[in-house]
């Protein structure tokens, strides 16, 4: 295996602090993703888990879909994660949860992850694609852990090419899933080129309407609390002006079909 280059460890360190801040915990909720828990257990149905599978949870954050997978379909999680302080968090929830899960949590590239090839029976990959650096990399890595007949399940938002404006504020649009975004062929062909055969995708781009409704309700209510009191925000004065601008062009996004979020099965050859 290849060490990192400089910028790619910078860049990794970089998304890993954006999705352990307020910001991200603001926008997507403890799960990370649009839809929680609500789409991750459909795409783990989609995938067809079974009871003792093992499954690799790429970039899986605070661990909350990984535990939630686990509980749900009776299976044994690894969650890959590069923030360390995420990992810890991942550790602490699975030792305190009222109700057990067989999850593990590693702190790793989940671009290049430490398990073995042809091991797995399944990769989750939930909104973190998008934010890869190497994109058809990861998707090859993801083919090469699993086993032959194994399925990879990826959701994720799905962005017209040219769709955001000039000027697009880099933190929300990471945040959001939004700057490395592909459209729906794009992420089918991903999975192709990596030598996986596209099984199942589905149309979820209803959960980007529900955070949008959700978030502008949010900001309000900061901006509210702002005029009253003095204090530290969890997001910059100059986003929660400029955010009702952004969220009016996102659902217009959504009304014409540049904008939305998908839930995609491929599976690896016999």
């Amino acid at each position: 295996m290849e060490p990192d280059r400089p910028d790619q460890t910078t860049a990794l360190a970089c998304c890993a602090d954006l999705y352990q801040s307020d910001l991200a915990r603001l926008l997507l909720g403890d799960s990370l993703h649009p839809g929680g828990l609500r789409l991750t257990h459909r795409l783990g149905t989609l995938m067809g888990i079974q009871p003792d599978d093992w499954v690799v949870d790429l970039a899986c954050g605070r661990g909350i879909s990984g535990m939630a997978v686990s509980r749900a379909f009776r299976c044994k999680v690894a969650g890959i994660e590069y923030g360390v302080a995420a990992v810890a968090e991942a550790h602490a929830g699975a030792r305190e949860a009222a109700v057990p899960a067989r999850a593990f949590f590693i702190n790793a590239d989940a671009g290049l992850p430490p398990i073995r090839l042809s091991s797995v029976d399944a990769v989750l990959c939930e909104c973190s694609m998008s934010i890869f650096a190497d994109q058809p990399g990861a998707i090859v890595q993801a083919a090469r852990m699993l086993r032959p007949g194994g399925i990879l399940g990826l959701s994720d938002v799905t962005v017209k090419p040219g769709s955001l404006p000039d000027g697009f504020p880099e933190a929300v649009g990471q945040a959001l899933c939004l700057t490395g975004a592909l459209d729906v062929a794009g992420y089918t062909r991903l999975a192709g080129d990596a030598g996986l055969l596209p099984e199942r995708s589905e149309d979820a781009s209803d959960a980007i309407a529900d955070l949008l409704n959700d978030l502008e309700g949010k900001l309000g209510a900061l901006a509210a609390w702002q005029s009253l009191a003095a204090g530290t925000l969890p997001v910059k004065k100059e986003w929660l002006d400029a955010a009702p601008g952004i969220i009016n062009h996102l659902r217009r996004l959504i009304d014409d079909g540049a904008l939305g979020y998908w839930l995609f099965t491929a599976r690896k050859p016999v």
